[in-house]
């Protein structure tokens, strides 16, 4: 799959335990998380980083698995139905273009 030009992908936020920040790329989003593109971030399974979406307050999240230069953060708290929607179509828009 081709990646979308990095200006118009979606854009998750995260604070690491370091205390340093990270901008990565969102390739998929779920109720309970956000598949990412790691490149640039030495993730392992268990580290806990605070994420932050477009528009959304940061909130706790952990890393799942790591495969590869893709990672699965799952959040402590479950993103609204509502909010998931617009941060899908948003994500489905950047995908297509």
């Amino acid at each position: 799959m081709d990646l979308p030009d990095q200006d118009t992908q979606l854009k998750v936020q995260c604070r690491l335990r370091s205390g340093g920040h990270i901008e990565l790329t969102v390739l998929d989003l779920s109720l309970c998380g956000c598949m990412i593109d790691r490149r640039g971030w030495s993730a392992t399974p268990g580290d806990r980083v605070l994420v932050k979406l477009p528009d959304l307050a940061s909130q706790p999240a952990e890393v799942l698995w790591v495969e590869g230069d893709k990672a699965g953060l799952t959040f402590e708290q479950p993103l609204h139905e509502v909010v998931l929607e617009r941060l899908q179509q948003s994500l489905e828009q950047v995908l297509h273009q």
